[in-house]
């Protein structure tokens, strides 16, 4: 055991000393260590606890198994030379077990020149989850502790796993006694009455199950904090049994009160109403709440969002589409009609296909039973064309990258082009999704993660962690970028090389590395063709069909280290500008530097020009069921339109034919072209316009000005 000076690095502390080579012995200590120091306060709002684990290097670990901050290690031994010897102990010792560090060293130089080119990257974040912290305040913690008990009869050889799970729970316990004692504290001199339902939440000590709706709220918001504050999902599902027994007042006020938190904490991804593997409709009355919150508060986040099928009540829809108009870009609208059957193409069966929820932008899970990477990778489908047309060189770095496919001269049919196309798509698959595991079997060996192996069905089942193929369902998340720039460029690629022979596909490979100086009359004729995407062209559309189809179903094939399959999505995040200027000079016109990218599976920003029918139309030509992941469709409406009766039927209309045909998701902005080039000007003016970006809500003012120029040049319908 090692006698530390220091009183700070609980965590560390706690996990160095366990006297254990387990990591899931180690972990619990330190969990156990950290909570017992942790400094608890409350929200003056709210009355909700907040947990502050100080300037601490390894806080992080308590919640996504790794720490981020050796440099902040090193600084305390600078500042304190007198305790430095501590501080460089706990540094060497963690870095040995700690993923984030030792990431780059399992990948290969192509896969590191995949990440660095923004051809694509995988597995170099955490991810999301959804763990269903609902057990906490629906089991409580000793009916918790005795399943894990049960559970470690079963498997005795899997007796560390288990332990750390129970010093887990052991930690949890000592954390809301504390919370106890200082709400009574805290009340004593403050008086405010937001804290007695703290004291009644926690008077058991998480022990026992929440009574009501108030006391399950204070529970949650506390073990959500500890997970690291991701995605809340079902939330109308796993509530409403609570809110149901509350007196309504002041069920309201703990809805609004966490609504408030929700928005403190940059929440992602809450998920409402949906259907059941009999398509039975699941809307209740807290649905209706939280959509009437929303439009209240008129918040950013957290990222709501719909679940839409066959029986989804009209009422609902109205005032799904009543928060819309607040121009807050959600509810985000999903079709159960298409998920659910793409997660049954995974092999998971209609009764938890059907419990699918949102996280993160647009990721899609299956609530407290699965690790779905989210996301585990992105590739650039931009730039796949462009290394179709050099051979895998990339032009922005000089240097090959790609796969080495044909020679121009080779390429002598579309066909072949075509080939040389998805040989790319391929290679970069492959790179992406090696990655991904290869940073992911490294996370299962390296890291624990007791609060979501507690709260994720199969873990405790099998004795195994949530990162170690313990989850029921271990599927994977690859998301493409660039969608419409990769199938406009393609589609002038076939006209003017092999429909016309205007030019040569070597014209165009010089062309691209010139960045079309001296190539005025090309630049002109791909830039005016019209071939472009989202235009309801069925010769544009057909050729975009041929290659996402084939993207999203290769990706089926991909194995992941999770024991299941990778499935594809679109969500751009804020990298839509960042890979438009990777991807360089492209066949569609673009040249370097321009940043103005496709931001979902919708037109390049702009180049829909045949209204939203037409757009929604060129979208129904993939199939929607091949992607297990978000398939995002960003619209852009004028405010006007949703400030009628009218405007809002033919809003109601459109989307539900989309989702009649096979359209997954629709993300809806609804904002005064006007006001956001106002916005540019002035920001300090109009500082509350949200619009949508990626999978996620942000106020206009705060995006990149090549992010603004990206919103502003989407059509406005």
């Amino acid at each position: 055991m090692y006698n530390f000076k220091i009183k700070d690095e609980p965590f560390a502390r706690g996990y160095i000393n366990s006297g254990s080579d387990s990591i899931y012995i180690s972990t619990g200590a330190g969990y156990k260590e950290a909570l017992k120091c942790v400094n608890i306060g409350f929200d003056e709002k709210t009355g909700f606890p907040t947990l502050d684990f100080g300037e601490m290097a390894c806080a992080s670990w308590c919640y996504s198994g790794q720490s981020t901050a050796s440099w902040l290690l090193d600084l305390k031994a600078e500042r304190t030379p007198e305790l430095s010897e501590d501080y460089r102990y706990i540094n060497d010792v963690m870095k040995n077990v700690d993923a984030g560090q030792q990431m780059w060293s399992v990948l290969s130089e192509s896969e590191i020149l995949i990440n660095e080119s923004h051809s694509g990257w995988g597995g170099t974040w955490y991810g999301h989850a959804v763990p269903d912290l609902c057990d906490f305040f629906r089991l409580g913690t000793a009916a918790m502790a005795e399943r894990v008990k049960k559970y470690a009869k079963e498997n005795p050889e899997k007796w560390d796993f288990y332990e750390g799970l129970l010093l887990t729970l052991d930690a949890v316990e000592i954390l809301a006694d504390r919370i106890l004692e200082r709400a009574r504290e805290e009340y004593e001199t403050t008086q405010n009455k937001k804290l007695l339902r703290v004291i009644r939440a926690f008077e058991n000590g998480m022990k026992t199950p929440a009574r009501d709706f108030p006391e399950a709220v204070c529970i949650y918001v506390t073990v959500y904090s500890l997970d690291g504050v991701d995605s809340p999902g079902h939330f109308d599902q796993y509530m409403y049994s609570f809110w149901e027994k509350s007196e309504y007042s002041e069920a309201r006020e703990a809805l609004e009160d966490i609504w408030l938190f929700f928005n403190q904490t940059r929440t992602w991804n809450l998920c409402i109403s949906g259907s059941d593997e009999s398509w039975n409709d699941l809307t209740n009355s807290l649905s209706y709440e939280i959509l009437d919150v929303a439009r209240k508060y008129r918040f950013k986040t957290p990222n709501l969002t719909m679940r839409c099928h066959r029986n989804t009540p009209e009422r609902l829809w109205r005032e799904a589409i009543d928060t819309i108009a607040t121009g807050i870009g959600m509810p985000v609208l999903y079709n159960d009609e298409v998920v659910c059957p793409a997660l049954e193409k995974l092999g998971i069966p209609p009764c938890d296909s059907h419990r699918y929820v949102m996280n993160g932008c647009n990721q899609i899970d299956i609530q407290g039973k699965s690790h779905m990477g989210l996301e585990d990778g992105e590739v650039n489908l931009g730039l796949a064309l462009s290394y179709a047309v050099c051979q895998g060189h990339n032009i922005m770095r000089d240097r090959q990258i790609g796969a080495r496919t044909p020679d121009c001269e080779e390429l002598d049919t579309f066909d072949k082009f075509l080939d040389a196309m998805k040989e790319q798509i391929i290679y970069l698959c492959d790179g992406v999704c090696s990655m991904a595991n290869k940073i992911h079997d490294l996370y299962s060996r390296l890291c624990s993660n007791p609060i979501r192996s507690l709260t994720i069905e199969g873990c405790i089942e099998k004795g195994l962690d949530y990162k170690n193929k313990g989850p029921l369902y271990g599927h994977g998340q690859i998301l493409w970028e660039g969608v419409a720039d990769c199938i406009d460029s393609l589609a002038n690629i076939k006209k003017f090389v092999y429909e016309t022979n205007k030019y040569t596909l070597r014209d165009v490979r010089d062309a691209l590395y010139c960045d079309f100086e001296g190539y005025g009359e090309m630049l002109s004729d791909f830039r005016g063709s019209g071939l472009n995407f989202g235009n309801d062209d069925p010769y544009v559309d057909s050729i975009g069909k041929e290659v996402i189809d084939f993207a999203n179903a290769y990706l089926l094939t991909k194995k992941t280290a999770r024991g299941g399959y990778f499935s594809g999505g679109c969500s751009p995040f804020n990298r839509a500008a960042d890979n438009g200027c990777a991807a360089g000079p492209l066949p569609n016109g673009k040249r370097r530097g321009e940043s103005v990218y496709g931001d979902s599976i919708g037109a390049t920003p702009g180049k829909d020009r045949n209204g939203p029918t037409a757009l929604l139309n060129s979208c129904l030509s993939f199939d929607h069921r091949l992607c297990g992941s978000g398939f995002i469709l960003n619209l852009k409406f004028e405010k006007a339109l949703f400030a009628s009766d009218a405007g809002k039927k033919g809003f109601f209309a459109l989307a539900r034919s989309y989702f009649e045909n096979g359209g997954q998701q629709l993300s809806v902005t609804v904002v005064s072209r006007d006001e956001l080039i106002q916005a540019q000007k002035t920001p300090e003016l109009y500082g509350d316009i949200i619009v949508r970006v990626g999978g996620f809500s942000e106020y206009f003012v705060n995006l990149s000005p090549a992010l603004q120029e990206n919103v502003i040049k989407r059509t406005y319908y």
